[in-house]
């Protein structure tokens, strides 16, 4: 075994100050970056902290606790820590970790973490880890950098990491979804002014109702039901734009009760009513 460090080394360090904050609340950015090889007795433990730390550990291993959880971290994983909540993270004291790390910022980044992972723990294997050190090499250059454009260049990058954490080891046109709620989710994407109710699910599915709701939860973070409506929706817009059918056949045709219930979902998901829809998309 090499002899372990007595200080934490960090071969990058950056850090970014927003011009104008509101910025973050339109757009993202990157508070700080930078990579760390860490002394066995290197431990950071905050009770909140602005932004989201995301790490990614290039070799050894070390240990994150967030929301409640504690987990171990080894190479190749990347962790999201919460950091709005309770958080630390410390190497492995035989095996001290070698992280590269960022903390970002933008509009509502709880919600695209929890987007991101669900319920579950926020802690995710890379199978292309050169990607992940690709992304870095090109955020330290734009932060060493600091060019004109570099609000737009660290909104992008941001973008992009959120993409491979999202989706590390799937190609284009691929699934992250299980094949049983794939499965559902093509059928009712092909019918969804049919009812759907739980025991044509669990015909598609072979799984209890309360199996497929948490399936939905876990993968697509909403139940069923919502999904359905939000499915018939995008259906009534195609039916508003493309034909000049009443509302009350539009809402038939993609499965609402009745008008009143049509106008009242309608406007719930696009802030607008129906025929205003209409008037102003149909331009």
């Amino acid at each position: 075994m090499s002899k372990l460090l007595q200080r934490t080394l960090f071969p990058e360090s950056h850090q970014y100050v927003v011009p104008d904050v509101a910025w973050i609340r339109c757009a993202f950015t990157v508070l700080r970056a930078g990579k760390a090889i860490t002394a066995p007795d290197h431990r950071i433990a905050r009770d909140s902290y602005p932004g989201q730390d995301i790490l990614f550990c290039k070799a050894g291993r070390g240990f994150v606790s967030s929301e409640g959880r504690t987990l171990s971290v080894g190479r190749n994983q990347l962790m999201w820590i919460a950091n709005e909540t309770p958080h630390a993270h410390w190497p492995d004291e035989s095996d001290p970790w070698t992280v590269l790390w960022v903390r970002i910022d933008g509009p509502n980044c709880a919600a695209i973490r929890r987007k991101v992972f669900g319920d579950g723990p926020t802690l995710t294997t890379i199978l292309k880890p050169s990607e992940i050190e690709r992304w870095f090499d090109e955020l330290f250059d734009v932060l060493r950098a600091r060019d004109d454009n570099v609000d737009m260049a660290l909104n992008h990058l941001v973008s992009e990491l959120l993409h491979l954490i999202a989706a590390p080891s799937l190609k284009h046109g691929e699934s992250r979804l299980p094949a049983s709620l794939r499965a559902i989710v093509s059928e009712m994407q092909h019918a969804p002014e049919r009812p759907w109710h739980a025991d044509e699910l669990a015909s598609v599915t072979g799984l209890s109702p309360g199996q497929t709701r948490r399936l939905f939860q876990k993968y697509l973070q909403i139940n069923p039901r919502r999904w359905l409506i939000r499915e018939r929706i995008m259906m009534a817009q195609r039916l508003l734009l493309e034909t000049d059918a009443r509302l009350g056949t539009i809402a038939e045709r993609c499965g609402f009760c009745d008008v009143y219930h049509f106008s009242r979902e309608f406007k719930r998901s696009t802030g607008t009513a129906p025929r205003t829809w209409r008037r102003a998309e149909g331009t």
